[in-house]
């Protein structure tokens, strides 16, 4: 072993030499103990502790403040014995305090304690505790344990027992005045000095004397520390690096010089694959895989080999050491060692007062120079630490470093071990199982390790003791749990590994019974379900667990005691912040599989929990947080996934446990109530939201109905209760257009009016509306108005739709107000509650939901189904565009189908489009004339290729879809809304409204034959009655259909089918010569008592085809 630096106290133990600074390497012949038996070094500014594979700790250097754990200050390593009752396995040294680990999983803690960075009570320094047998001898000459402490007193080395009984520690780390911890649980705890951060506690807490754990990384997978001077830095098993603390030259790598009281990732990082860590005073290290090495902060001793001394506040690469391979970093106060393992060269630079860089000069160094020395390579090639591999030694040719240590000014090597050197790239990578919970790293496990569970050679060794434990452990962890379970970051597959988490508990569920119980009951059951109740996850990794439990509950069964343990993941996931929110969402969008097992848990479990609660309106309170988190997998449904329809969220249960009218009112009046179901409204099915829609409508109708009544009352001025449109039936469009249009000019016509009670009369026509003319009307009028005759929508024969006319710069002021008039109509028909057959595509539902969303502020709170609306997909969708399966897209393809296809072959072809000859533009006639529209500026002279053929076709479906109908659509939307802007819309996704307008088409007519009832003599087995059905049944398809219309007004059928309809048929007491008659408004026929079938038939069939038309009879 070699050391050099700063000798002044003793501390790099050298013995007795006469030099205070050691320039270059030099033996350490006072080591008593072979360089193969150090196992780690901890470095303080002013002493070194050295803990060997024995389990010994030696120490040397300056005891002023019992640092080194012995009765005084040494210059060369020895053993400190009263630490002789413990084994111990790794150390770690502040300025003048030292930590050490036990092979248990234990931390003794000795030396300055002033900034109580020990951990210890003050007036318990001297009592009877874990090491009581042996400190009295090393009191300092005072043997009365009830002398007064002094403030400047050594701290005796006393086992931290709030660590020993709360935690199992796998790893140390002390800065100059605060100490750091890492558990096998992958929480990471912090104590000692806070006055700039370092213990993550509020500004206002200068000292921390319990170890704390850091709050942002409450569930992260953390697997690696490092503490500086006031400063800490976490890696986790994703490679996200975290840093809190001081940050006055840019330590911390955030981009700024504010000091952090929380942790936050270092973003820079992000993509890096940062595997190791390490700190100095002011600066910090960090190790990639690909053995890049990054530094930032404090350069003004050239401590970050950037060849100046300016300080940086991101990480930055040292670029003399580009092309090497950096396999270990280690930082003293203000100078850096790097070793390139493939070479065996050792670098130092940064300050070198003391001689610490180790050239042979006090020759400050601000970028990598050789440290002076024969090194070489390991002979075998290097590789991870655990690999033992056997080396012959020949000194005379060379050392092979393989392990650094630096700190304070000071700095030492581990040679000539016979073992590869470590890489410090792979010590938290999945390794072989570790021997005991008290291992280096934190505790996780692999599919590969746990297949031992069900080999019953292995099971009934100590190794398969071993494997049920960590099974056990791994699952009592959330934090453990999203190590075990997700892909490494160099993986090309998603982030979490469901199947791996499948195949475990397959394992686990062949495993005896013990451990299947153990497993289950005590850990998901019991410890972690507890333990949700206090996590709150405040990083992207620390969410993972979410998709693997809900997984988990899954695999097992969806069994009904697993209610507690999803209720408290839900309880967990409320205090779940926005951005980590969204992050779970794009994991989803990459795992469908995991998503559909999540939806499937949550909806059960609401099911299970409404079951429980049923009746109780006080307990439906506590349903909350389940529901929150089914609106959750709902927005990513929505916005990434679109896994599921929007019928697979339908809680068909909730009529039965509560009267949804009385929740709507409440809902609407803004109530204080402890449930309300309308805040979640995909849990509502299309027949409640119909009842629903209708009861509103029926509301505003009354009220502006009474209102006009009182003001004729009083103020003598006439004032009809409803809206009344009197049509001629040839020109049927342009008397309703005429009549709403003059109304709006001469002021008469407001947004009361239109909420009046709609009434239609037919000039020289008899009928009286209650229902069915007004079905007629709309009927009649948009069948005429969207045709393509009329010249305000275009038909497309691909898909049997009709969309607003494009050619916007070609119509007139009437024309637009035309469209706001026809908005108008569709909203009058669905307030009335009217069916109307209008094949408008899907977009123009989106895009009225869209809007209307939009202008009532929506969803003021976190929206994750965002973009909707032309949104493109993240990765894992579309290996060949990402386009295809974006909302947008899909869209187009309901509009026009035909050159949809044809986009999806052009994008996904491997040959050269351009051969299509292809520009940015779109042809399109009008009234008889090609029309060339440019897609961007100069499109015709634009050919499409390889290269931009995405962004063509992205603008040619923007074109259609909006910006050529963009004045069109705002005209129509602004006079549907006019009418029909309630509270409702607000419960509505886009299907539901499409579904609300139109209704749906009778697929069974056995059903309609089912609701039927019957008056007076009539009854299912009267001989009338049974020739009307075997006539009707005898028709074709078409003409049953033209008799449903014929009955009801409409070919449309309301949200519930028929099955929700009242259908009646009574004799009448006209003779055989006439014919049935309708009443459309009530769904009643009236069928005359024929002799015959035929006669019958040929009546029926006379009635229908003369349908059009009310008169009185």
């Amino acid at each position: 072993m070699f050391s050099w630096g700063r000798h002044s106290n003793g501390q790099l133990g050298q013995g007795g030499i006469e030099e205070e600074h050691v320039v270059q390497p030099r033996f350490m012949r006072h080591m008593k103990c072979p360089a193969s038996e150090i196992q780690s070094v901890g470095c303080g500014y002013n002493h070194t502790v050295f803990c060997l594979k024995s389990g010994e700790i030696l120490s040397s250097g300056s005891n002023e403040y019992g640092q080194l754990a012995q009765p005084f200050g040494k210059s060369r390593p020895e053993c400190a014995h009263i630490l002789a009752e413990e084994k111990f396995k790794q150390v770690a040294c502040g300025e003048d305090h030292s930590l050490g680990l036990t092979d248990d999983g234990k931390v003794v803690s000795w030396g300055d304690n002033r900034n109580a960075q020990l951990s210890h009570d003050r007036h318990d320094d001297l009592d009877r505790g874990h090491f009581s047998s042996r400190q009295l001898t090393y009191t300092f000459n005072s043997s009365n344990e009830d002398a007064p402490a002094r403030e400047d007193m050594p701290m005796l080395p006393r086992l931290m027992s709030y660590i020993s009984t709360e935690h199992i520690v796998c790893s140390v780390a002390c800065g100059a005045q605060h100490s750091m911890l890492l558990t096998v649980d992958c929480d990471v705890l912090v104590w000692g000095s806070n006055e700039r951060g370092q213990c993550a506690c509020p500004r206002s807490i200068k000292q921390c004397r319990q170890p704390r754990q850091v709050p942002l990384l409450h569930g992260a997978p953390i697997v690696s520390i490092a503490a500086g001077g006031s400063h800490c830095v976490a890696i986790s098993h994703g490679s996200h690096v975290y840093s809190w603390g001081c940050n006055t030259f840019g330590q911390l790598g955030v981009g700024h010089t504010n000091d952090q009281f929380d942790a936050v990732e270092v973003e820079t990082l992000d993509g890096q694959k940062t595997r190791y860590v390490s700190c100095g005073e002011d600066h910090t290290a960090v190790l990639t895989e690909s053995g890049k090495l990054l530094t930032f902060g404090s350069g003004s001793s050239g401590q970050l080999g950037h060849g100046n001394m300016r300080h940086e506040h991101r990480p930055k690469q040292v670029v003399e050491l580009m092309g090497s391979e950096v396999t270990q970093v280690a930082c003293g106060r203000r100078h850096t060692l790097a070793l390139v393992g493939s070479t065996g060269q050792l670098y130092s630079f940064g300050l070198d007062g003391c001689g610490q860089l180790g050239t042979g000069k006090k020759d400050m160094k601000t970028a990598p120079c050789r440290v002076a020395g024969n090194w070489k390579a390991f002979a075998q090639g290097a590789t991870n630490g655990y690999s033992l591999r056997e080396s012959s030694v020949d000194p005379a040719s060379g050392h092979v470093v393989c392990g650094i240590s630096a700190g304070g000014d000071q700095s030492f090597v581990v040679v000539d071990t016979g073992v590869a050197p470590t890489d410090m790239r792979y010590l938290t990578k999945s390794l072989a199982v570790p021997p005991n919970f008290a291992a280096n790293r934190p505790i996780y496990t692999t599919v590969q390790d746990c297949s031992g569970l069900v080999d019953p050679s292995v099971m009934h060794g100590s190794h398969g003791h071993f494997l049920a434990q960590l099974v056990v452990h791994v699952l009592s962890s959330a934090a453990c749990m999203n190590m075990s379970f997700m892909n490494t970051p160099d993986s090309s597959s998603t982030l979490y590994n469901t199947s791996g988490a499948r195949v475990l508990f397959e394992h686990i569920l062949r495993t005896n019974g013990d451990l299947r119980q153990t497993a289950i009951t005590h850990c998901l059951d019991n410890t972690l379900a507890r333990r949700l109740e206090n996590l709150q996850p405040r990083t992207d990794e620390a969410c993972h667990f979410f998709l693997f439990m809900l997984a988990l509950v899954r695999f097992r069964g969806l069994l009904e005691s697993d209610l507690f343990v999803v209720f408290r993941l839900s309880l967990c996931f409320a205090k779940v912040g926005r951005s980590h929110r969204e992050a779970m969402a794009r994991w989803y969008s990459q795992d469908l599989e995991s998503f559909g097992f999540a939806v499937e848990v949550v909806i059960r479990y609401v099911k299970v929990f409404l079951n429980h609660v049923k009746g109780s309106r006080r307990s439906l309170e506590d349903i909350k947080p389940l529901l929150n988190l089914l609106d959750f997998l709902y927005q990513v449904n929505e916005g990434w996934c679109k896994s599921f329809p929007v019928e697979h969220f339908y809680m068909h249960e909730i009529a039965s446990y509560t009267d949804i009218k009385d929740d709507y009112i409440e809902w609407r009046q803004r109530k204080s109530q402890p449930m309300n179901f309308c805040c979640y409204p995909f849990l509502l099915d299309l027949p409640a939201k119909s009842l629903l829609l209708r009861l509103d409508n029926e509301h505003y109708r009354k009220a502006e109905e009474l209102k006009a009544r009182l003001n004729t009352m009083f103020t003598q001025h006439l004032e009809l209760p409803f809206l009344m449109i009197t049509v001629r039936r040839d020109y049927i469009i342009n008397d309703a257009l005429r009549q709403l249009t003059r109304a709006n000019i001469l002021g008469q016509l407001n947004t009361g009016d239109l909420r009046k009670p709609l009434k239609v009369e037919f000039t020289n026509e008899e009928g009286i509306d209650d229902g069915g003319v007004k079905k007629e009307f709309f009927m009649i009028l948009f069948r005429d108005l969207l045709s393509a005759d009329y010249g305000m929508f275009q038909v497309n024969t691909d898909s049997h739709t009709v969309y607003f006319s494009p050619w916007a710069d070609m119509m007139t002021e009437d024309d637009m107000a035309n469209f706001n008039l026809i908005g108008m109509l569709c909203g009058l028909a669905i307030y009335n509650n009217v069916i109307i057959d209008v094949s408008f595509p899907t977009v123009l539902y989106h895009k009225l939901m869209q809007s209307f969303k939009t202008s009532k502020d929506y969803h003021e709170g976190v929206d994750y189904a965002t973009h909707t609306m032309g949104r493109v997909p993240i990765s894992g969708q579309s290996k060949e565009s990402p386009f295809l399966d974006s909302e947008e897209f899909k869209l187009f393809g309901n509009l026009e189908p035909v050159v949809a296809r044809n986009f999806r072959k052009l994008l996904q072809s491997t040959d050269d489009v351009s051969a299509y000859e292809l520009s940015f533009d779109i042809t399109r006639q009008c009234f008889g004339m090609d029309q060339v529209i440019e897609l961007r500026p100069g499109g015709s002279n634009i050919a499409v290729t390889n290269g931009n053929r995405e962004e063509f076709v992205r603008l040619y479906v923007d074109f259609v879809l909006h910006k050529s109908v963009e004045k069109q659509f705002e005209h129509f939307a602004a006079g549907f809304f006019a009418v029909c802007e309630n509270r409702v819309f607000d419960l509505l996704h886009p299907s539901e409204l499409q579904a609300l307008v139109i209704g749906g088409r009778v697929h069974d007519f056995k059903v309609l034959q089912k609701v039927t009832k019957y008056h007076s003599i009539y009854a299912p087995s009267h001989p009338v009655i049974v020739m009307f059905w075997e006539v009707f049944f005898a028709f074709e398809t078409l003409m049953q259909q033209k008799f449903f219309q014929f009955l009801t007004g409409s070919d449309r059928v309301p949200i519930g089918g028929i099955e929700s309809m009242q259908v009646i048929i009574q004799p009448s007491n006209a003779g055989h010569d006439y014919l049935p008659v309708a009443h459309t408004c009530f769904n009643i026929l009236d069928l005359p008592l024929y002799k015959s079938k035929q006669t019958l038939k040929t009546k029926l069939v006379q009635a229908i085809d003369l349908a059009e038309g009310f008169h009185l009879i």
